[in-house]
Parts: C-alpha cells; sequence; structure tokens
C-alpha cells in the first residue's frame, strides 16, 4: 500500500472555463477520509486519506482555536487576555466571527477557563482533530477524488445543474471544497449507482468483503455500519461515538454551538417545570398517535419562531402591542381580573404546575380538577381586582372572555391576590407586599436569522436528499446487500434523530446547552401549538385523549385527515401518524 504527502486546492481554472472536469480525462481515484490526528508538539494535523489500494497523508499546520460571536469586541477581548497574563495567542477576524488561537491544546483550555471566570460565558473547546474537520467543511469517510497530487471533496450525487447538497457533510455550510467531477445523473429515479456513496467495506470488515461479512455476522457488521454513519455526522472517529443517543445528540449540538462562535451560559437554578407526559397503551379503545417531534425542529426556523439564544430578546425588535407577530408564548402579560372566584384551565401545562406548587388554595385547586376532568390543575382562584402575570395565550382568551383587562400602566404595585393575603397572615402573622415588574415579555428577532434556523435548513434539506436517494435504488442496493444502501440508511436515522430531538435536548436541565430562559421559549412554543392542535380538534369532533410536548394521541383511526387539516388551518408543519393501537392490542404499531 503506497503512501504520498498530498495537497488539497481547487480545481484548476482552465478546466472550470472549458466546462469539463479532470475526472473526465482519467481513471476516478476515490478516497476515503478515514483518520485525523494532531501533533501538538510540531503544531501540525496529519489526515489520512485511503482505499482498498493506497494510503495517502495530509500533513497541515494547525493551531487549536476557538470561535467568537461578533458580540465579542476585538480590541477588548485582547486587552482582557493580556491583562490576565497570557501571551500565546493570536485574534483576528474570519469571516463573520472572530477567531481565537493558541500554540497549543493545553494553552487553549487554560485561556477558556480563565474568560469564563471573567465574562460569565464558557467558550467551547472541542478536540483539535474536529475543529479541524469542523473548519474544512470534511468529516470521517467523506469522499475525495485525487488527481494529479490534489485533492477534490465529492458529493454524493449530482443531477446535471442541480446537484444534491453534500450530505458527507451534514449541517455545515462553510469552507466547503467540492468537486463537480462526478458524472451527470440524468435520471436519478432510475440510477442504479451513485459512484460518490461511500464503500467502505475494506476499513470496517479489513479482509473479509462485506458482504461475506455481513453474512457471518449481521448484527456485528451493521453496529459497525451505523457507528460509520455517526461518526460521519459528528466528525468524530468511531472509537470516540458514545452508546448511548443522548450523549451523541450532545455532541451534534456542540458542533453547532461551535461552529457558530455561541458560548454556554452558566445557568441559574431557577426552578424549571417541565411535563414529559406519557404514553397512554390503548388497549381501551382505538386510539391515533400524532408524532410532533419535527413540528418543534421546524418552528425553530425562521419562518415561525426564529429560536434561538443569540436572537431572544433582540434590541431592534421590541415588541409595542400584545399582538405582535414576535412575541414568543413565553412571555406573561399583566391583567387585572373583573370577577370573583374565577379559575381557568391554562394553555400551559409547566406554567399550571408552578403555580400550583407555589401558590396557596391547593386543596381548591385538586378539588375542580377531579370536578372537571382536567388535564392539569386549573389556575385560580382569582378575585375582583386582582392583578397576575399569566402566559400570553391565556391572557388573549382572557382578555376576548371579558374576564380580564390589560393593565397598561408601568410601575403597578400590588399584593398577592387578597385571598392568599388572608392565608398567608394567618399562618405567618404578617403580610407581603410585592412590587411585581410590568408585562415580563419574550421575543424573537425578525432581523437576523438564528444560527439554529440556518443549521436546521440545511440539514433537512440533507434529509431530504438522502430519503430520495434511498427511496430511489433502495431496493437494488439493498437486494444485493450493498454497503452504501445500509451506510445511507443509518446516515439519514442518525440525523433524523438528532434534528428531531434537538428541541428535548435543549430543555434538558442534565444538557450542557440548557438555558432556562431558552428552555422555557421552547416548551412555551410546544404547549401553545398542542393547546392550538386540541382546540382545532374539538371544534371539528374529534376526541384528543391526551397530548404532550411530544405527541397528541386521537380516539379512531382518522388522525391523517385531522393532521393535514390542522397543518392547512394554522400554516404550520403536519404532525406525523405515528402508529395505532387497537382495543385487542396494547401499545402502537
Amino acid at each position: 500500500m503506497s503512501q504520498h504527502n498530498i495537497e488539497d486546492k481547487s480545481q484548476p481554472d482552465s478546466c472550470q472555463k472549458n466546462g469539463f472536469s479532470p475526472a473526465l480525462l482519467r481513471p476516478r481515484s476515490i478516497l476515503y477520509l478515514t483518520k485525523v490526528s494532531y501533533n501538538e508538539p510540531k503544531h501540525e494535523v496529519l489526515v489520512e486519506f485511503s482505499c482498498e489500494s493506497e494510503r495517502f497523508v495530509k500533513r497541515e499546520k494547525f493551531f487549536p482555536f476557538i470561535l467568537f460571536s461578533p458580540s465579542i469586541e476585538k480590541d477588548k477581548l485582547q486587552s482582557l487576555l493580556l491583562s490576565a497574563g497570557f501571551k500565546g495567542f493570536s485574534l483576528e477576524v474570519s469571516g463573520q466571527f472572530l477567531c481565537l488561537r493558541a500554540l497549543s491544546f493545553s494553552e487553549l483550555k487554560r485561556i477558556s477557563n480563565s474568560l469564563a471566570v471573567f465574562i460569565n460565558k464558557k467558550p467551547l473547546v472541542l478536540e483539535p482533530e474536529r475543529v479541524y474537520l469542523l473548519s474544512k467543511g470534511w468529516s470521517f469517510f467523506d469522499s475525495f477524488e485525487k488527481i494529479d497530487d490534489f485533492l477534490y471533496k465529492l458529493p454524493i450525487v449530482t443531477q446535471n445543474s442541480n446537484s444534491l447538497q453534500n450530505s458527507n457533510n451534514l449541517g455545515n455550510s462553510s469552507n466547503l471544497k467540492s468537486s463537480n467531477s462526478s458524472k451527470n445523473v440524468n435520471n436519478l429515479g432510475n440510477s442504479k449507482k451513485f459512484q460518490n456513496i461511500p464503500d467502505l467495506g475494506f476499513f470496517l470488515t479489513k479482509e473479509i468483503p462485506f458482504k461475506e461479512a455481513l453474512e457471518l455476522s449481521r448484527e456485528d457488521v451493521l453496529h459497525l455500519v451505523e457507528l460509520s454513519a455517526w461518526s460521519n455526522l459528528l466528525s468524530v472517529p468511531l472509537s470516540n461515538i458514545p452508546k448511548s443517543k443522548g450523549e451523541r445528540l450532545e455532541l451534534f449540538i456542540e458542533n453547532l454551538f461551535f461552529k457558530n462562535g455561541e458560548l454556554l451560559s452558566f445557568d441559574s437554578s431557577s426552578r424549571f417545570y417541565s411535563s414529559n407526559g406519557f404514553e397512554p397503551l390503548g388497549g381501551v379503545e382505538p386510539l391515533s398517535k400524532l408524532d410532533f417531534s419535527f413540528v418543534w425542529t421546524e418552528l425553530f426556523s425562521n419562518t415561525f419562531f426564529n429560536i434561538g439564544p443569540e436572537t431572544r430578546n433582540c434590541s431592534c425588535c421590541s415588541p409595542a402591542l400584545l399582538e405582535a407577530k414576535n412575541l414568543l408564548p413565553s412571555s406573561l402579560i399583566l391583567v387585572r381580573f373583573l370577577g370573583d372566584n374565577v379559575f381557568f384551565e391554562s394553555s400551559s401545562e409547566s406554567f399550571a404546575s408552578s403555580f400550583h406548587s407555589s401558590r396557596p388554595f391547593k386543596d381548591l385547586r385538586v378539588a375542580k380538577r377531579k370536578e372537571f376532568f382536567l388535564n392539569s390543575f386549573p389556575i385560580g382562584p382569582f378575585f375582583r381586582e386582582d392583578s397576575v402575570l399569566l402566559p400570553l395565550l391565556d391572557a388573549r382568551r382572557l382578555i376576548s372572555e371579558g374576564k380580564v383587562v390589560l393593565v397598561s400602566s408601568k410601575g403597578v404595585s400590588y399584593s398577592q391576590t387578597q385571598n392568599e393575603l388572608k392565608q398567608i397572615n394567618s399562618q405567618k402573622n404578617a403580610s407581603s407586599q410585592n412590587q411585581l415588574p410590568f408585562h415580563d415579555l419574550n421575543w424573537f428577532c425578525l432581523n437576523k436569522e438564528s444560527f439554529f434556523s440556518k443549521e436546521i435548513r440545511s440539514s433537512t434539506e440533507v434529509l431530504l436528499n438522502l430519503r430520495f436517494i434511498l427511496d430511489s435504488n433502495g431496493d437494488s442496493l439493498f437486494s444485493s446487500k450493498d454497503f452504501s444502501a445500509f451506510y445511507l440508511d443509518f446516515l439519514h436515522s442518525a440525523l433524523s434523530f438528532s434534528l428531531a430531538n434537538i428541541p428535548n435536548q435543549l430543555t434538558n436541565s442534565e444538557s450542557k446547552f440548557f438555558s432556562t430562559a431558552l428552555a422555557k421559549g421552547i416548551i412555551s412554543v410546544q404547549e401553545a401549538t398542542i393547546a392550538k392542535f386540541k382546540e382545532f380538534s374539538e371544534k371539528r369532533g374529534y376526541r384528543v385523549l391526551h397530548a404532550n410536548k411530544s405527541a397528541a394521541f386521537v380516539k379512531g383511526f382518522d388522525s391523517l385527515k385531522l393532521a393535514k387539516e390542522f397543518a392547512c388551518s394554522s400554516n404550520l408543519p403536519q404532525p406525523i401518524v405515528a402508529g395505532f393501537s387497537s382495543k385487542r392490542a396494547l401499545g402502537f404499531a
């Protein structure tokens, strides 16, 4: 097996001007990126590209770095680092980010820890090998074509002038070096082979051909193929792929944060309520399960709520009206009640849980819940002239019903509700006077697209392309037990899982990316959407037996029609019919 040092350069201009690719002039040599190693003493990265017959090694000078968003000023950051005694670093503007490089990885970690103390946010420091790959727009098992001693990254397939996105570089849209050297596929739907889909059997099963290895130990071989797909998605080597999908999801989000210069927050220890709900087993009456997972992911985009840590409560789009389109459902609106002994069911289960656990009269709310068979504890009781901060959707509904009015003057000073004070006074022999804030508003930016929105749009396009390839060619590839079919299927599943579960991970208090403010915004969007779905369903005669952040369970088997009607009427993404449960079987098929 031969070994050479190679360079990575763009295609010669003459080839591009003449409208043809060098690959069409000579036999193709396809290599796969199989190994990356960082040599700290020599300040270099070694990248290995290999196939069955040869191996190439690319050496490149490399200094580990951290990216910062434009909100960090270069001069101030440099002055801060110098005053802290750091010298072996450089600061440069790279595209839209500020790039901090250090002489060594260990020094970069020291700088990161020191900055966390001063700016109260933690810069992400990833292992140098992963940073190198992310900066190049490469990943493990990407396909490359060797022409003379140059390497060109290949997309999985091209279709005339309309090429599919590079599926070997999921979710990455920067610094890509790709080649147009693959032959055009004139009829993608009828094509049987994709020359640029990785064929890694030589690497995973070594001396044994992939098809033979599959027959000898199908489970073990497919596990290796699955790991190779995750390795490509996460830009980490096979040996470093975590066992749990939750940890893999953390790495996926970690890459998104790093590429966009987003720092980690040291979240406050404020109380946080989030109900995961439960899944009915069925067996009593026929149920349909509607999955909202991908609805939440789409709602991150700037088409809807533009959710992201850097687009929340921006300075340029502060809403002035209660009906402003960029108000998030997590906003709390100050209202004054017009009647006595008022209870209501909130659109927000998390708000209802928080209210019930922290306010007096728990026994009354428990009784009301039992009496009216409510899914959550009601909010109340309230009496005339009580002023309270309520979730946006609740406030709008109660105003329309004439039960409350909007408090429109700032600096409202009020005590807790009259009856709460009586109970507290009798228990503690003291009164409690509070100065509550005016409306507690949360909004999203209308001018700048969040990095979550950009990355999700890019990855969703890749996901659709992978699905198209599998649907068009899967039968022939799977029947021939081709490595490509299994690899693409696992790649599609890994990306699909990651996209669908980003919202859940960001609302998981155990995640290092958890932020109470961001999590409340995400959950409020989920709860508002589910509340809108339940209201829509009931008006059309459907019975929603249960709904949570993940799914809604509808009586009967006509849920597909309901899902389509809801999506069309509300201009929201359509939930997916995920399964059915009959009277004769428990669980969902």
